[in-house]
């Protein structure tokens, strides 16, 4: 989707192997239904004709547990760019082993496992646990995921284990194409088929967690080849939260380029009675001709008008000449 949208773990149609309990039938299965948007505002011009309001993220979660260890949702998301509602995630997930009740397995090592299968956010570094508005504390997004993966979301299956000291995400998935622009009206194709990753971390202390993420691809062309590899932490205390990421983008377009695209960014947060302030500095380099290296410091304040709303204000202030200065509101909803 357009907005690197939403993650939310939702619903694909899906036949499920009858237990010893017998099979789950309609009647037995809890449903609920939430969701959220997001309006935004700006007087700053950031793409012609583009007007003072917009609508950022509006998504509607239908989800339901079919037994106690697996459970599906279906994420019904608006996509601003096309100004139309579409399939934002679709997922059922099972869990295996862990001390949990909810596991099919008691497992004391592990507090969850399990894989999911569908349409889901690809778990590359950190990012991705924050696509959806209601959970970034930024009305923008990091540079450096706009210019590389951009929040990917696609269909596959994924596997999960999350330990008191350790995590592993690991997925097989479609892959994500890449565009050269060659200065013609014709542009250079990098069609990927597949892409098979990894993300791990490790947790040495209570509130902090550095991992480092891995995606490879393999490509319709023979002489072609797209990696992604990723190092980030993120650590919380008390009041103050910080996070920092680094991705590394190479695409190799045989005979025509072969290039790398990086970058990263820092961010921390201050939460106080009823607000937050925040801070983010990122850096994107370019090595493909034609592009602009993106440097900027985004600066802003959440405040909570409501128990499920919160209005957040941001000054991003740009360090280069590729991008403008800007000032954003925004109001996020969740019911």
């Amino acid at each position: 989707m357009g907005r690197t949208f939403s993650t939310v773990f939702a619903t694909c149609m899906c036949a499920l192997t009858a237990s010893a309990a017998g099979a789950i039938t309609v009647a037995e299965t809890p449903f609920e239904i939430t969701g959220f948007m997001d309006l935004q505002f700006t007087t700053d011009d950031r793409a012609p004709g583009e007007r003072d309001f917009r609508l950022g993220q509006a998504e509607l979660d239908f989800s339901a547990c079919m037994s106690g260890n697996s459970c599906a949702c279906v994420a019904i998301a608006y996509d601003p760019a096309t100004q139309t509602f579409g399939l934002g995630a679709a997922t059922v997930e099972f869990l295996i082993a862990g001390r949990g009740s909810d596991c099919r397995h008691h497992y004391e090592k592990w507090q969850r496992s399990g894989f999911v299968v569908g349409k889901f956010d690809i778990p590359f570094g950190i990012d991705w646990l924050v696509c959806p508005s209601v959970d970034r504390r930024t009305i923008t997004a990091p540079d450096v995921v706009a210019s590389t993966h951009a929040g990917w979301n696609e269909l596959g299956v994924g596997f999960f284990i999350e330990a008191d000291r350790y995590t592993l995400r690991a997925w097989l998935a479609n892959g994500m194409d890449g565009e050269l622009a060659s200065g013609t009206d014709d542009a250079v194709l990098l069609a990927t088929e597949s892409s098979v990753g990894a993300r791990i971390s490790a947790l040495p202390m209570t509130g902090v967690e550095c991992g480092v993420s891995a995606a490879g691809f393999s490509t319709v062309a023979d002489d072609q080849a797209m990696t992604l590899v990723g190092v980030d932490a993120q650590a919380k205390r008390g009041p103050w939260a910080v996070k920092a990421e680094f991705i590394s983008h190479r695409l190799d377009f045989g005979a025509e380029a072969d290039f790398t695209n990086r970058g990263w960014y820092a961010q921390g947060t201050r939460d106080f009675a009823g607000w937050y302030l925040f801070g983010r500095y990122d850096n994107v380099d370019y090595e493909q001709t034609g592009l602009a290296d993106l440097e900027s410091v985004s600066a802003g304040l959440g405040l909570g008008v409501a128990a499920p709303a919160e209005l957040r204000l941001e000054y991003r202030a740009a360090l280069d000449e590729a991008q403008p200065d800007l000032w954003l509101a925004q109001l996020v909803a969740a019911f």
